[in-house]
């Protein structure tokens, strides 16, 4: 299950944009001093599985989840009890797939910002920069136990590890992010067990208020600056306004959301953007028994496309027949798309396409 990490300076509104996204009702305003994690599995809105719900009639029907992390906001100057809850907390965010970072922009005299003005601009860099010093602060352990430790073995691959983390040494001391280092895939699999904080994928969030997301359009403008280093997206919200959407129910919501002239909630152009920053795209089966949501990363194979749903069908693969789901919904069945055509067989090389409706033939 992919896994979004929240993060943020106190009362950046980070819970609340929690709440707004997973439709939980977490205590807000509190809870940069509350000594647990908020945890919320929401599941992925997709059209495409409604439609093939449609035609299958499935007694089963199963879509992909995401699990958000939201933790104690980041304090600086914190007493030594602080500092190891805080180190909890970034343990959880270490073993999430990408960070979601709230950026205070509204304004709230009723809230005020612990350095007494708001700038956002400023926010972002002390957020940013106790990411790479809490990675900074693994490397150097690390480096001091491989140093003493090939002194006693002398073997080469410690060595060939050292140097990585002096390169990343090196970047982190410069305040420069992992996620902006051009690794091999040799040396990401090398790092990867560190599960670094500042190499992950980094979606920041303006908050805004409704007066200001009139305008988000051009507040994105103005920080597209942090989108320069690669593996970085920006999306804004009014957390305020989505939490109260998402407390109402469906009939409710619709016609709140059309007085408001909103087309889309924001959980699900954070969801979009989630996917587009980690390089996901969804396969999809469809049958009487079940209709089933895949995500993969863009770029993977039909035999490793066949492994997401058992090691046993990747193993004994031998061909996926493949529609594309916009001719299976123009079609209604599979056995039109075979009729007309638009039902392909294809090989274990075959890159899977975003929305491919996908059967596996398999020997066990």
């Amino acid at each position: 299950m992919l896994q979004l990490g929240i993060l943020g300076l106190p009362l950046s509104g980070k819970t609340t944009v929690f709440n707004a996204l997973s439709g939980s009702h977490a205590a807000v305003g509190d809870y940069s001093t509350a000594k647990s994690v908020n945890l919320a599995v929401v599941k992925v809105p997709d059209p495409r599985l409604d439609r093939l719900v449609e035609i299958f009639q499935p007694k089963k029907i199963t879509q992909t989840e995401i699990e958000y992390v939201d933790i104690a906001g980041l304090t600086r100057d914190a007493s030594a009890s602080d500092r190891k809850k805080e180190a909890a907390y970034v343990h959880s965010l270490r073993q999430t797939d990408a960070l979601l970072q709230v950026v205070r922009c509204f304004e709230n005299p009723n809230v005020p910002h612990p350095d007494g003005s708001i700038d956002p601009k400023r926010d972002i860099n002390e957020v940013d920069s106790e990411l790479i010093l809490s990675d900074l602060i693994v490397v150097e352990n690390r480096i001091s136990k491989l140093d003493h430790l090939i002194k006693v073995t002398h073997k080469d691959q410690d060595e060939a590890h050292l140097k990585i983390l002096m390169r990343c040494k090196g970047a982190l001391e410069e305040g420069i992010p992992l996620r902006a280092i051009d690794f091999t895939s040799d040396e990401k699999k090398a790092i990867g067990g560190y599960r670094f904080l500042s190499q992950k994928p980094m979606l920041y969030l303006l908050n805004l208020d409704e007066k200001q997301c009139a305008d988000g359009e051009r507040w994105e403008e103005d920080f597209s600056f942090v989108t320069k280093t690669s593996q970085t997206s920006l999306a804004h919200i009014c957390a305020l306004l989505q939490m109260e959407i998402a407390g109402l129910d469906q009939a409710d919501r619709a016609e709140f959301m059309k007085d408001l002239g909103l087309k889309e909630l924001a959980s699900d152009t954070i969801i979009k953007k989630s996917f587009d920053l980690l390089g996901l795209i969804v396969f999809l089966t469809g049958g009487a028994p079940e209709v089933h949501s895949w995500p993969i990363y863009r770029g993977i194979t039909a035999q490793a496309a066949a492994g997401e749903i058992h090691t046993d069908i990747q193993k004994g693969f031998i061909k996926a027949e493949v529609v594309s789901y916009a001719d299976l919904d123009r079609l209604g069945s599979w056995a039109k798309a075979r009729d007309e055509g638009k039902l392909h067989l294809h090989g274990k090389e075959y890159i899977v396409q975003d929305g491919d409706v996908m059967l596996f033939r398999f020997n066990v």
